[in-house]
């Protein structure tokens, strides 16, 4: 997802996005270390899928998002 969520079907995207990402992010790290640039990078990237979401969340919430 480049842009904002604009549907629970953009949600689940960016979700899953988050999910690819942060196993990435756990190999990556465990290769080259925490500190590695790299690896901040890809954290900073996740940081900020995840705040799309919660914005998301904040402004659309919306039971069927959850099942």
């Amino acid at each position: 997802m480049t842009g904002p969520i604009k549907s629970s079907a953009d949600y689940r995207q960016e979700m899953e996005t988050i999910r690819r990402l942060k196993q990435k992010l756990w190999i990556l790290a465990t290769q080259r270390g925490n500190l590695d640039p790299d690896v901040i990078q890809l954290s900073q990237e996740i940081d900020r899928h995840i705040v799309s979401v919660q914005y998301y969340w904040s402004t659309h919430h919306d039971a069927s998002m959850t099942g």
